[in-house]
Order: C-alpha cells, then structure tokens, then sequence
C-alpha cells in the first residue's frame, strides 16, 4: 500500500491527517467527541511518514485507541494490534516474498523496495517469521 492509499483511506474514513510539531513523538492518534484524528510529526522522513501513518491508522481500524490511564498490558496489546494492521497493509506476505525471490534479501534493499524504514522491516520480518513458524 502506498502513502497516498493511506491518505485516502483516512478520507473514506473521516479521520482528519495533520502535521505538527511533535517533539516526544512521530505521531499519534487521538479520538474526540465522536471523530477521529492522526497527528504525525512534521519533521518526519517519507518513509517515517508511511509507516507512522500506517501505524495511527491501525488504531483506528481495529479500535485501538486507549488513554494515558490504561495499563501497560492493554497498552502493549492494542499497540501491537496496530502494528499488525500497519504489517499486513505495507508488506502482504505474498509481495514480500516475491520482492526476496528477486533478490531484495537484505533489509535495507526489501525496505527501500517497500518505502519503509528499516527499523520497521525488521518488525516485519519478525511478525512473519513467527506467523509462518506458529
């Protein structure tokens, strides 16, 4: 999925994207009064950009949103219920495996290959190997 497919399904959704200066964070999300908000740090790269958006959507899309009083446990579930979503949007397995059968085995080449960081392509590599090996 590319950053603009991201955009419009915040769109379709009714969630309003902003930047801001975010300085203790690349983004966030943030629901009131019935509607839906992303905010991203206007300092981010384009691949930070896709990724933190990517991410903040995965809130939205699988109700994930929790406040600042919530445990660490339900915290750390919902944000890995995003990470999943943002995963599986970016890097389908099927592409994955098609883009390392070209050749693109090392992380940095498979994360310029899918516009990500390389920080997030290694949590994607990680996610699938422990989906394929459950």
């Amino acid at each position: 999925m590319e950053t603009i497919n991201l955009y419009n399904l915040a769109e379709q959704e009714g969630i309003l994207v902003s930047f801001l200066p975010l300085n203790e964070t690349k983004g966030l999300y943030l629901e009131h009064e019935g509607k839906e908000y992303i905010a991203l740090d206007e300092g981010c790269t384009l691949a930070d950009e896709k990724v933190v958006l990517a991410h903040e959507l995965g809130h939205c899309m699988t109700g994930g949103g929790y406040n600042l009083m919530c445990g660490s446990l339900v915290r750390m579930r919902l944000e890995k219920r995003a990470e999943r979503w943002a995963i599986e949007r970016l890097v389908p397995l099927n592409e994955l495996r098609a883009a390392i059968k070209q050749g693109d085995e090392a992380i940095s080449s498979l994360a310029e290959h899918f516009g990500v960081t390389e920080g997030f392509m290694q949590k994607v590599l990680t996610h699938y190997t422990q989906k394929v090996s459950a």
